[in-house]
């Protein structure tokens, strides 16, 4: 049904396309018309009329008057939120809901909540008049001085998720953020203007013995507050079950309500999720719960039950929820407990493959994935997805999963998922190479609708950041989703370079190669130039890693220890820091000898052994001598 309605906003969409171009007939031109928001407008729908005066008069060149609806009724409006010139109902409203609609000379933009009117604005702005907001300083505005509104058009969109974030650079920026729908708020502040965002109170993640009950206050005096794990006590967990540790954790969380709650949000979340580690409790009364739920997420449902419904007991916090994982060892549903109406589960896809959707029957892991996203709808209200979408071992390399994000949005939305986090190159600053902000923009789109036009939205991307070239961009993604996957192989978040790209031949290798070369001949600008060089270290590094082409062993040494030398200084010059995330993320070594001769992930001070740093003049000496044989026979 949600594809069916998606399907039909699209065709709504293209059909008031298709009627927009110019000012004849029944329509009337933008620059003609003047915004009307209500005189006791709330401060998000005059926010919304403001950023549509600005883009309208960059896109028309034109000045656009914005008048409150005490004025006298003009012969051409565009009105914005809640007037006394309208009135508009909303189906099942969500907050973020919206209409566009025209009759005549008016153009009415309204919406649901605090978000309904500004993510209307912007959606016309996209949909009719071709803005894009491809990252923070990548904005299409086209310019056109005659944008007509014609009569008939008429949108409803309601959101597919009540929260939705993404990182990278750009989710931090909150123009980008509001124009594409993203409105978590663990990467970005939303001002209440702004329509405001969903926010977690305190941490937002593994805060069970880092945030709440802190192993480095309590370890000492009271290991029982913590984990039997391996027959002994350990600081990684807490013992589930203790009253002892509920008090504490109940205690804290009454504290930091105290300081953080806002009454006036529509919904703050406080997150009980356990540690990153695999050192959960074993003592005789957690085992007896886990034993009889069939799964660790018995213990951890009760226990954050319990504390949901201590402090829904206090009557001070109604729009509070409590979330926690099912991630892990606790990733399998419990079949006696069921999550209050008021806890999240966040369920985390940390160990599937990336290279299949995650309904491909084939697919081994994802089956497993699949039956534990039906299993935990059918016991809890609010499920919501923490999603994976990098390497996060080698983030410099290739990570071909463009095939399967939108059919994974998809499947999230189908199965009544309430939010969705995208995990992707949080630490992008520092390791800004591959296509980390096209990923976050694509599905920052998909998360709006999974079902709109994804090529489209990818192709509109590669142009505007990489230029005519783009399309040769394209193809190269093309190839690479291509060879992500076998039957019998899988993509995972810490794959090795070497076991990335399956089957790819000389020739599809050389073919990519010339598709690069071509996007360095059609940019038209520096920027476009940078952008590719930038995009293209992935590519690279996948041939450095698994010695392709200029970096094979059968060329002569001089050429293929030069070509990784040129690589490993493009990478310097590219500001890139860190080569991943965890064991890979250490800074870059000087020792010349280990980007010479080793492979790329092999670079970091994290393999930078004392004996490298002896062996290092001596080898240097060594190249000098093989580079004056090189260029002697040449």
């Amino acid at each position: 049904m949600k594809k069916f309605v998606s399907v039909l906003l699209a065709i709504t969409i293209i059909f008031s396309l298709s009627v927009f171009a110019s000012a004849e007939g029944n329509g009337f031109s933008v620059s003609d018309a003047v915004i009307v928001v209500g005189k006791n407008a709330v401060s998000t729908d005059l926010y919304a009329a403001q950023k549509l005066e600005y883009y309208l008069e960059k896109i028309t060149g034109e000045d656009i008057a914005v008048v409150t609806d005490d004025t006298e009724v003009n012969a051409k409006e565009i009105i914005v939120g809640e007037t006394n010139r309208t009135t508009v109902g909303f189906e099942n409203p969500k907050n973020g809901s919206y209409v566009i609609k025209s009759d005549n000379n008016k153009l009415i933009i309204a919406g649901y909540g605090t978000r309904g009117t500004i993510y209307g604005v912007y959606a016309f702005l996209e949909d009719f008049c071709g803005c894009r907001w491809y990252e923070t300083n990548i904005i299409k505005i086209p310019e056109n001085a005659d944008i007509a509104v014609e009569s008939g058009i008429d949108v409803k969109y309601t959101p597919y998720f009540e929260y939705t974030e993404t990182d990278t650079t750009s989710s931090r920026d909150p123009e980008f953020s509001i124009a594409n729908g993203q409105n978590g708020g663990v990467y970005r502040y939303l001002s209440d203007e702004q329509g405001g965002y969903v926010g977690y109170i305190g941490s937002f993640a593994h805060t069970l013995v880092t945030y709440y009950c802190k192993a480095e206050t309590y370890f000492d005096e009271h290991p029982e507050y913590y984990a039997l794990h391996g027959g002994k006590r350990v600081p990684k967990q807490l013992c589930l079950t203790n009253p002892d540790t509920i008090d504490v954790v109940y205690n804290e969380v009454i504290e930091i309500l105290e300081r953080e709650h806002d009454p006036a949000k529509s919904m703050q979340i406080l997150s009980l999720t356990q540690h990153d580690n695999q050192e959960y409790c074993e003592c005789e009364k957690c085992k007896a719960i886990d034993d009889a739920n069939g799964s660790h997420a018995g213990t951890m449902i009760t226990f954050v039950n319990t504390i949901a419904e201590r402090v829904k007991a206090t009557g001070k916090y109604d729009n509070v929820v409590f979330d926690t994982f099912a991630y892990q060892y606790t990733r399998k549903t419990p079949t006696k407990v069921v999550p209050r109406e008021d806890v999240i589960v966040r369920l985390c896809s940390i160990e599937f493959c990336f290279g299949h959707t995650l309904d491909d029957a084939k697919c081994d892991l994802n089956k497993d994935f699949m039956k534990d996203l039906s299993d935990w709808g059918k016991i809890c209200e609010r499920v919501y997805i923490w999603d994976y979408v990098t390497n996060y071992s080698e983030t410099c390399c290739i990570f071909p999963n463009f095939g399967v994000m939108q059919r994974n949005v998809q499947i999230f939305a189908e199965n009544n998922v309430k939010g969705v986090y995208e995990e992707g190159t949080y630490y992008i600053a520092e390791c800004d190479a591959e296509f980390g902000e096209m990923r976050t923009y694509l599905l920052s789109q998909l998360l709006k609708d999974p079902y709109m036009d994804y090529e489209a939205e990818m192709l509109g991307y590669l142009e505007a950041v990489y230029g005519p070239g783009g399309k040769y961009i394209k193809e190269f993604i093309d190839i690479m989703t291509e060879h992500a996957v076998t039957n019998r192989k899988h993509l995972g978040i810490y794959q090795k370079s070497e076991e990335t790209l399956y089957g790819m031949k000389n020739k599809d290798i050389k073919r990519c190669d010339e598709l690069w070369a071509k996007a360095y001949e059609e940019a038209e600008t520096a920027a476009q130039t940078a952008e590719i060089k930038r995009s293209e270290i992935s590519w690279r590094y996948w041939k450095c890693a698994n010695q392709k082409r200029e970096f094979s062993r059968l060329r002569p040494m001089y050429e293929w220890m030069t070509a990784q030398d040129d690589l490993y200084d493009d990478i310097i010059e590219l500001d890139i820091k860190v080569l991943g995330e965890g064991t890979r993320q250490r800074e870059f070594s000087d020792c010349q000898i280990l980007h010479y001769i080793r492979a790329p992930f092999k670079w970091t001070t994290l393999y930078d052994e004392v004996y490298w740093d002896f062996i290092d003049p001596y080898f240097m000496k060594l190249f000098n001598v093989i580079e004056l044989v090189y260029w002697f026979f040449h």
